[in-house]
């Protein structure tokens, strides 16, 4: 009997330090399988930044731009009115 109560706690211990091993690797692989997950999240993180930074420099640019053609509408305009305000003014001596 006392053989078979050594030969219970050898098994015993043994299954209980393939349990722990088990779950050392376990942790180890989820740890590691997280790690990868986060380095691959700052790659599209990072990524995700200079495309964000390329637009806010595009949006810039093209404020500048609208604000060159509004400028150079307004000139136009501003000739258009005065060449009418002189053709009608033209159109009026013409009547008299």
């Amino acid at each position: 009997m006392e053989r078979w109560g050594f030969f219970i706690s050898i098994v015993s211990g043994v299954v209980t330090i393939l349990g722990l091993v088990g779950i050392f690797v376990k942790i180890g692989s989820a740890l590691g399988s997280v790690d990868a997950e986060m380095k691959e999240m700052r790659k599209d993180i990072d990524g995700n930044q200079k495309d964000i930074n390329a637009l806010g420099s595009k949006v810039n640019q093209m404020q500048i731009e609208n604000t060159r053609l509004i400028s150079t509408l307004s000139s136009d305009l501003g000739w258009i009115k005065a060449s009418l305000a002189d053709i009608k003014t033209e159109v009026q001596k013409k009547k008299e």
